[in-house]
């Protein structure tokens, strides 16, 4: 019996559970409506704020994206005074 080649398609999730499932991370709702805005448009961007986030949100926030196939990159990165700069760009963006 030979083998035959299937392709798989990953369905990516709307941009309503994008903003439900990030928020479930501990992300606030205006960043949590950024990214799902983010993804579902397909631009990079960069915002700074002082919404709390959780230690360990960029791993969480960066297996949800490889899960669901998208190819963009988030980081969240503390600076001083208790905010944070976040960056979501695509993958080889140099933005």
């Amino acid at each position: 019996m030979d083998a035959v080649a299937q392709q798989v398609t990953i369905a990516k999730p709307t941009p309503r559970e994008v903003h439900d499932k990030v928020m479930s991370y501990g992300v606030s709702d205006l960043d949590a409506g950024l990214i799902a805005d983010c993804l579902n448009v397909g631009k990079s961007t960069s915002w700074m704020n002082n919404d709390p986030v959780a230690d360990d949100i960029n791993p969480k926030l960066a297996g949800f994206l490889q899960e669901h196939g998208f190819g963009f990159e988030i980081t969240v990165t503390p600076v001083r005074m208790g905010k944070y700069i976040w960056d979501v760009k695509k993958h080889g963006s140099r933005q």
